[in-house]
């Protein structure tokens, strides 16, 4: 399919309910119009097509043009006002620098030097100036869309601790320095709960999307990821859900089976899997007790796939993981880079539509079969 059938196809996509709408319902166990979707970092491929920079972005207007964007052609509803992997560690003081047109990256570390809890001090989210401008925009376009969800996302303990101190630094700490990288981590579960309450008490209680890549089978061993990461990742996702009485949710990038068994014992709604994994290994895995969310590639199939490329791995993943017990949720897996171009998020929408209607959860869509 070329890009002016594509666009013919899509002026005929007018779905009758919004995302949140129709995720809320299939969720339910009724029938759907079509899958419900999930595409990561949505807002970089409608800044690319508005012809928006990275760092534009972060404008209350420019976002407001794409969250306009995202409803009037897809019907796509909620805001979101995260914390990056590295915001964190910009509030304790990390230097970041953020291109014009690429995602943010560090300059130096808090923590460059030495492991030392001296170096850093609890921020405050109502002071802090890096958190406080998120709360303010957060605050700005939850007034421009009113009947708009708004959600936080916030990274991992470890992947947090690693916006404080490099992480090649820290997997040498994991041996040299045990008790000094338990401290941090313990400092980082605090310092993203202060921006859940704020989050909570500014907007009332959410849903939270909670992403770890540090924490992956490609990083820790299994030792590692039992006595650093997991324990530290179960505590921040249960203070979510206390917190707001809704179960928080969790990406983790790169290869995870290793860690799946304990998945099923966090307090979370659903896991959304890399797509360097096999998704119906994933949902073999947890399908009893979680949603399976992805795992479409972001780079190789969004970014530098054809349309035709998108449609089906869009379909394989249908294939794979759409009769998965506790539901499914096609989405990409992990975040499309800058650049993805807008006819793939349509080709992966139509593909939806198309291979995906008339979804209910725990059965395989008619249109996949035939």
């Amino acid at each position: 399919m070329d890009k002016e059938e594509l666009e013919i196809e899509m002026e005929n996509y007018r779905p009758k309910i919004t995302s949140g709408q129709r995720t809320s319902a299939y969720l339910k166990g009724q029938v759907v119009d079509h899958l419900p979707f999930a595409i990561m970092s949505t807002n970089r491929i409608i800044a690319n097509c508005l012809s928006y920079s990275i760092s534009q972005m972060e404008d209350v207007d420019v976002l407001t043009d794409i969250v306009k964007y995202k409803y009037d052609h897809y019907k796509i509803v909620g805001l979101t006002e995260e914390l990056s992997l590295r915001t964190m560690g910009q509030a304790v003081g990390s230097k970041l620098v953020f291109p014009e047109n690429d995602i943010d990256y560090i300059e130096k570390f808090v923590m460059e030097d030495q492991l030392n809890m001296n170096l850093i001090k609890m921020p405050d989210p109502y002071s802090n100036e890096v958190l406080l401008a998120k709360l303010k925009r957060g605050k700005i376009m939850k007034d421009r869309f009113p009947d708009m969800v708004i959600e936080t996302e916030i990274p991992g303990p470890i992947t947090t601790a690693a916006a404080i101190r490099p992480v090649d630094k820290l997997l040498r700490d994991l041996k040299k320095n045990p008790d000094g990288v338990k401290k941090l981590l313990d400092f980082c579960y605090q310092a993203n709960l202060s921006w859940a309450k704020a989050f909570k008490k500014e907007f009332g209680p959410t849903s939270v999307m909670v992403v770890d890549p540090v924490a992956c089978d490609d990083i820790l061993s299994p030792k590692q990821a039992l006595e650093f990461s997991l324990p530290y990742l179960k505590k921040q996702l249960s203070a979510y859900y206390e917190l707001n009485g809704i179960k928080p949710n969790l990406h983790i990038c790169g290869h995870t089976n290793r860690q799946w068994k304990y998945y099923k014992d966090f307090d979370i709604d659903f896991f959304s899997v890399d797509n360097c994994e096999d998704i119906e290994a994933c949902k073999k895995a947890i399908e009893d007790k979680l949603i399976v969310v992805g795992n479409v590639a972001p780079v190789e199939v969004m970014r530098y796939g054809s349309i035709d490329d998108v449609i089906e791995a869009v379909k394989t993943c249908i294939k794979k993981a759409a009769d998965a017990k506790s539901g499914y949720i096609a989405a990409t897996g992990c975040g499309s880079p800058v650049g993805t171009p807008i006819e793939n998020l349509n080709a992966f929408i139509y593909a939806i539509n198309k291979y995906g209607k008339d979804a209910k959860i725990g059965q395989m869509p008619e249109a996949i079969k035939s």
